[in-house]
């Protein structure tokens, strides 16, 4: 449910309401305004780049849109780039451009996909199919076939589910479902293994974790695996609509004009401003910086729980972060949010126990230090009642 204020105006980390209540925002539009929010630089591109075009559509290509494939595959594997609206669009376009290739390469019984629990892939009738969960798919069946799930993080029969048939394995490096829960070295080594034996393609779902979120470019990057597409969106353009797949030659050839489109994907507007974020997020000083943040985090949820005693894990990646309750504490994560809004501060929901934060990348230390003294001073209220 959305919050019961309206928004008015955002600058930076701070948000008002329209009865000029100040928030401090650790959501960034749910992993999405990594440079903040009316970011003065930003708004000079938008600005220059709306005077000169619009809109095109990709029957014909654009200079920004062709700037920002080439940084991207520039800092990447990457030797092809599709430019979609969202993160659920790329997932889409990478599912048929795997099972395109796959079918066109090998044969037309290799379409499976195969997907782990406790994923999220958006919420198009293929993304909550591949998350295999009843509270996203009760309701909408029947869902596509071909999609086979195993348990995230775990090795074992998963030899069961690849096969010669599977067509890719898509997976998110860093799950947030269930808090922030980083792939393990063996389930890598297993699906790097099981991929390359049976010819099946890797997709990594980076829609959420990529473009510096997690102190790297993309997460992947963190990890000891090689993707053939990767699907981006959130953080690439600070909000503006921009998301897309980056794959290689070899991949992409199977998809030949006609085959995938999107009339909005590579927006000169949004495209100009994703050059300028992967200008600014790809720099090793930025990306370390993202990481001292992510320290300072982490050492004031350490103190908070040492007065409290009321989380059972706090899990970070960078700048995601997840903070657990004890089952015990009586914390309940809903009713949480609508107290921290209360006390001026905007937080997200992971799961019934789980709240996540995913600020701005340059949010200030201060604003960190003070968003974790109104989370506390909120915890503390919550268990006084």
């Amino acid at each position: 449910m959305p919050a019961d204020f309206v928004v008015k105006k955002a600058k930076g980390s701070l948000v008002w309401d329209t009865n000029g209540n100040k928030f401090i925002d650790l959501t960034a539009g749910i992993a999405v305004t990594s440079l903040g929010h009316s970011n003065a630089e930003l708004n000079n591109i938008v600005s220059k780049q709306s005077k000169s075009l619009w809109h095109l559509s990709n029957l014909y290509i654009n200079e920004p849109s062709v700037t920002l494939a080439k940084k991207l595959c520039n800092f990447t594997f990457g030797e092809k780039v599709f430019f979609s609206n969202s993160g659920a669009e790329a997932i889409e376009a990478a599912i048929k451009t795997a099972r395109k290739y796959s079918t066109k390469k090998f044969n037309s019984n290799k379409n499976e996909i195969v997907s782990f629990t406790t994923s999220f892939h958006g919420r198009t009738i293929m993304g909550i199919t591949l998350a295999h969960s009843k509270a996203l798919n009760d309701g909408f069946g029947p869902l596509p076939k071909g999609i086979k799930s195993h348990e995230y993080n775990s090795i074992e029969n998963l030899e069961k589910v690849i096969s010669d048939d599977t067509s890719a394995i898509i997976l998110e490096v860093v799950q947030w479902q269930s808090g922030i829960t980083p792939a393990n070295v063996k389930f890598i080594a297993e699906i790097t293994r099981l991929a390359k034996k049976h010819r099946a393609l890797i997709i990594i779902d980076e829609v959420q974790s990529g473009v510096g979120r997690t102190g790297s470019l993309f997460a992947y990057e963190q990890f000891k695996i090689k993707p053939d597409i990767v699907c981006f969106a959130k953080g690439i353009a600070n909000g503006l609509p921009l998301g897309g797949i980056l794959t290689t030659n070899e991949v992409s050839s199977a998809m030949t004009p006609g085959l995938h489109g999107s009339t909005f994907g590579g927006n000169p507007i949004a495209c100009a401003v994703g050059e300028k974020v992967v200008d600014i997020i790809s720099k090793k000083s930025f990306l370390n910086a993202v990481k001292k943040k992510e320290k300072l985090f982490l050492e004031l949820l350490k103190e908070i729980n040492n007065d409290l005693n009321i989380f059972s894990e706090v899990k970070s990646m960078g700048l995601w972060l997840s903070v657990t309750f004890a089952k015990d504490s009586n914390i309940k994560v809903d009713e949480l949010i609508i107290a921290c809004h209360k006390n001026g501060l905007m937080i997200l929901k992971a799961n019934m126990d789980t709240v996540r934060f995913s600020p701005s990348l340059i949010i200030e230390d201060m604003l960190i230090e003070k968003s974790m003294q109104v989370f506390k001073k909120t915890l503390t209220q919550i268990l006084a009642l």
